[in-house]
């Protein structure tokens, strides 16, 4: 005698029956699972960022995002155990995908399955802060200057790549206003208008660590948000009255600035000796000039022992000063020479073809 059973529906038979119907009969009546004929995915074209719950987030693959979105609208029948969900999203055209489901499980111990498909359409359009950004949104403006002097163009072009590898850095922590809006270049230096307060700020302190200086801040009320006064911050930033490659008369001494951050470093063109000085405490700097833009050419006559002797380039009389510690001309040449007030002295040599001095 069989142990089958016949489905009442459809007249097959079967081992087990649910809800008096065979698994093909009851996945046909019942729903398994339901998902909407059609839904939409907003997407940013700039960023790709996608809008969910209310918010923007970020997202790079099209197509997870629509898996991800897609689960939350889909219905699985509360009564099927053992649920597996399978996902496969085709693209039509960039603006519509074809989203295959299946879903496949048990109902009191037999396997059901049942598949079908929707469509997804995109809708590009600019997220909270690329339409902040293409508008010119800024909350902030940091103002580049020199301190009795004009910001050379090293320094401006440091500053702009620091800006940049800051800003990118706090977007990748979520800071989603680390943008610049606006660069303005001036005689007097540059001027960059940043979407955030606080990565403005945050820069600031970098280029202060980069070059020494200082920061001032000051705040001019931009209008009302959410019933509040909102303000944008001015950062003046000045930077140090001296910069590498300087020679200043300090102390008593005439100094070759090496390095100029908080703490400025040199060497002293008289003896060689070290230079290290905290820059807030420097009074009194007179500023000689600058090995770069001021150096002159002299004809090396003699080198013996720390001494050499070369010609000196204005009066041509034959001067002894002392040799630099790094120094490999050979009688006859020229060398690089820096004349003050203060003296004749030697620089050092730098490799053919090296950086400026």
């Amino acid at each position: 005698m069989s142990n089958l059973l016949i489905c009442p529906s459809c007249g097959k038979e079967c081992e087990k029956l649910i809800r008096s119907l065979c698994p093909a009969c009851f996945s046909a009546k019942y729903d398994l699972f339901e998902m909407p004929l059609v839904f939409h995915v907003r997407v940013c074209p700039e960023c790709g960022a996608f809008y969910h719950k209310n918010k923007w987030e970020d997202g790079e693959n099209i197509e997870e995002i629509i898996m991800m979105l897609s689960r939350e609208v889909l219905l699985i029948n509360t009564d099927i155990d053992n649920v597996s969900v399978g996902m496969q999203p085709v693209a039509r055209t960039p603006y519509i995908y074809d989203l295959y489901v299946d879903v496949d499980g048990t109902i009191e111990g037999v396997p059901v399955y049942k598949d079908g498909k929707t469509e997804v359409r995109i809708k590009r359009e600019a997220c909270d802060m690329c339409s902040r950004k293409a508008g010119g949104y800024f909350e902030a403006v940091i103002q580049i200057r020199g301190t009795n002097r004009q910001p050379s163009k090293e320094e401006l072009s440091e500053c702009r790549k620091l800006t940049s590898a800051t800003l990118e850095q706090l977007d990748r922590k979520g800071d989603k206003l680390a943008f610049v809006s606006d660069i303005v270049e001036l005689k007097e230096g540059t001027d960059y208008y940043i979407g955030s307060t606080n990565a403005a700020r945050q820069l600031c302190r970098r280029i202060i660590d980069l070059y020494g200086g200082t920061v001032s801040e000051s705040y001019t009320l931009a209008g009302m948000k959410d019933g509040k006064e909102a303000y944008r911050t001015t950062f003046a930033m000045r930077l140090p009255e001296f910069k590498k490659g300087d020679v200043i008369y300090y102390d008593g001494k005439v100094i070759e600035i090496r390095n100029c951050a908080r703490r400025i470093t040199g060497i002293c063109l008289a003896d060689g000796s070290g230079f290290f000085e905290e820059s807030d405490v420097m009074k009194n700097v007179i500023r000689l000039g600058n090995v770069d833009e001021d150096a002159m050419d002299a004809v090396l006559i003699s080198e013996e022992g720390n001494a050499v002797q070369v010609l000196d380039p204005v009066t041509f009389e034959t001067v002894t000063i002392r040799k630099p510690m790094v120094f490999n001309a050979l009688p006859g040449s020229e060398i690089k020479v820096f004349r003050s007030e203060y003296g004749l002295f030697a620089l050092r040599s730098r490799p053919q073809n090296g950086p400026a001095y």
